[in-house]
């Protein structure tokens, strides 16, 4: 068992690498979220091996201090993903709120209103916590539980309200949040031989960081930082959810649009003559090896270019590279 954590952990603390890799505008709240997952998993394995009842209630803390502020992050990266804005004062609200039930979550060994007792028994050299709840156990189960229901409202109410345009990343968010709360309610329901929460969150981790990919390849962030995936032109749309395919070259932007675009200073005087022959096949929708074709350079030589015109433009992908310059239209 206390092995099955150790992997776990390990797995954990290999995709905050990943994370950070992947995610190219470096998003703290995303980073936080994977190593409160880490925190989380570490604790629990602390649990199982810990030689005594300090040590193990110790273990239980820490698991508690990333548990307690995943919902959080989660909830953080859901308005996000799904382009929704919110007030201020939100997520300092909710921050103060999660200190306090992480304070509450840390008096086990200290005060009884979380656990009215609790012991240790260990089975095979694995370290297994016997908790007696405390009135104050609830709070946390009300905590958890309406964060769970809040995240579901949101990604319904983005998905009614075409905040969120592709069903593929609707079903990406409703997964990493249902697998999740299954998880939950099964723990609550059968024998906890084994904590598989920890396994659900590594599991959400993977939906998120698929959707990341997904959408830093396709999509287009807001002044923000945010990733968004509506507000596009319908041709974007249809290329987010993978309705046209790589060798359609249908144009994102009218003749006159890219017109419209050139002839504006203080875009052409960003970029070279050659630069400004890709930005226009770009605008087009074509492809890097279309493009490498029709200017009979390489792909290589393409792909030069177009990183030079996405670092001129602050920008990481085409879609994002669309979205500022639609604004000259």
């Amino acid at each position: 068992m206390s092995i099955a954590y150790g992997i776990i952990c390990v797995i954990s603390l290999v995709l905050i690498g990943v994370c950070f890799a992947v995610d190219r505008k470096k998003d703290i709240c995303l980073l936080l979220l994977f190593v409160s997952v880490f925190v989380c998993n570490l604790g629990q394995f602390s649990i199982s091996v810990a030689p005594s009842l300090s040590f193990a209630l110790n273990g239980n803390r820490i698991a508690y201090l990333g548990q307690v502020f995943l919902p959080l992050l989660m909830l953080k990266m859901i308005l996000d993903l799904c382009n929704l804005n919110y007030k201020k004062w939100l997520l300092p609200a909710l921050s103060v709120i999660s200190i306090a039930v992480l304070f509450v979550t840390l008096t086990p060994g200290v005060l009884t209103c979380y656990y009215k007792s609790v012991s240790i028994e260990i089975i095979d050299g694995v370290t297994k916590l016997i908790r007696d709840y405390g009135p104050l156990h609830l709070l946390y189960y009300i905590y958890l539980l309406s964060y769970f229901a809040l995240m579901l409202c949101i990604i319904i109410y983005a998905a009614v309200k075409k905040k969120i345009t592709s069903k593929l990343h609707t079903a990406f968010l409703l997964c990493a949040v249902l697998c999740s709360i299954v998880i939950w309610f099964a723990e609550q329901l059968l024998p906890r031989g084994f904590e598989f929460l920890t396994v659900s969150y590594v599991i959400s981790e993977l939906f998120i960081l698929l959707l990341y990919g997904i959408l830093q390849e396709y999509g287009i962030r807001g002044e923000n930082g945010s990733i968004i995936i509506a507000n596009t032109s319908k041709k974007a749309e249809e290329y987010l959810s993978g309705t046209i395919q790589s060798d359609d070259n249908a144009a994102l932007f009218s003749e006159k649009d890219i017109e419209h675009i050139l002839g504006c200073e203080e875009i052409v005087s960003q970029i070279t003559e050659r630069e400004k022959e890709v930005l226009i096949k770009l605008l087009t929708n074509k492809q890097r090896k279309e493009i490498a074709d029709e200017l009979f350079v390489t792909e290589s030589t393409i792909k030069k270019h177009t990183k030079s015109i996405f670092t001129k433009f602050d920008v990481t992908n085409r879609f994002e590279l669309y979205a500022k310059l639609k604004k000259h239209i």
